[in-house]
């Protein structure tokens, strides 16, 4: 009884010997020369799949989107960037940028959302001109920014908002109540912007005057957004290219 039990305590492939070790070896080495050759055939296959751009390769600076964007804007300065289709309201290219550098310093400022680096901003605005200034100041400061659809439900824009980690909202009067509600979900909601709205510190809002399914979040990195637009800016490919005007059309 007692060896039977011994014996049941040893590995299998000593109480068969040498043979069995053997064995195992060998197993072990089919298994790791097969890995390696489908590792290889996989990265041919990748390989293969690879398309190479006819127009050669693109230099892809590493800069802040906006930054990129926005570069060289003075030679436009006094030329119409923005137009709002319905009521014509227009911002020049100088305008605009300066909108911009006024919406992240009001973002950072103590005196106002005091956001920091990374924090999430939330943009619940419609097709305005204002919407431009909102997102790039926005990225310009250094947060993260997503948008809603004004058009969700309350409770789609608030799941949205919670699920992105927003800590503040840009928005207009009529969508302030959508805000609100969002705001007393939320512990450490920082303010709301509200474009054409007036300031109500009490309520920390600062007026700015100037598919199908559940919706999804996709993480867009800055370096991402500037090789779509360099390579976009390629003289083979923009119909229209201008060295010096190669970004202005994609502040929006």
């Amino acid at each position: 009884m007692i060896s039977r039990i011994l014996a049941s305590t040893v590995p299998a492939c000593r109480r068969a010997g040498s043979r069995a070790v053997l064995v195992e070896l060998a197993a072990r080495t089919n298994a790791c020369g097969s890995a390696v050759v489908l590792s290889q055939r996989r990265l041919m296959s990748h390989e293969r799949n690879v398309v190479q751009s006819p127009f050669g390769s693109v230099d892809i600076p590493e800069k802040n989107v906006t930054e990129y964007i926005f570069e060289g804007y003075e030679k436009y300065a006094d030329k119409p960037a923005i137009t709002c289709g319905a009521s014509k309201r227009s911002y020049t290219y100088g305008m605009t940028y300066e909108m911009v550098k006024r919406m992240a310093c009001g973002l950072l400022s103590q005196k106002g959302c005091a956001m920091r680096q990374h924090d999430v901003l939330g943009l619940l605005l419609p097709n305005i001109p204002e919407f431009v200034p909102a997102l790039h100041g926005g990225l310009l400061a250094g947060l993260t920014v997503t948008f809603a659809n004004p058009l969700y439900t309350a409770e789609e824009v608030c799941r949205q908002f919670e699920n992105a980690g927003v800590t503040a909202i840009v928005t207009l009067p009529m969508l302030l109540p959508v805000a609100e509600m969002f705001k007393s979900k939320m512990k450490h909601y920082k303010g709301t912007i509200c474009i054409g709205g007036k300031h109500d510190l009490d309520k920390n809002i600062y007026g700015f005057e100037v598919g199908s399914g559940l919706p999804k979040g996709v993480e867009l990195s800055h370096y991402n957004l500037v090789a779509n637009l360099a390579q976009g800016s390629h003289p083979a490919i923009s119909k229209y290219y201008q060295p010096e005007y190669r970004k202005c059309c994609a502040m929006d």
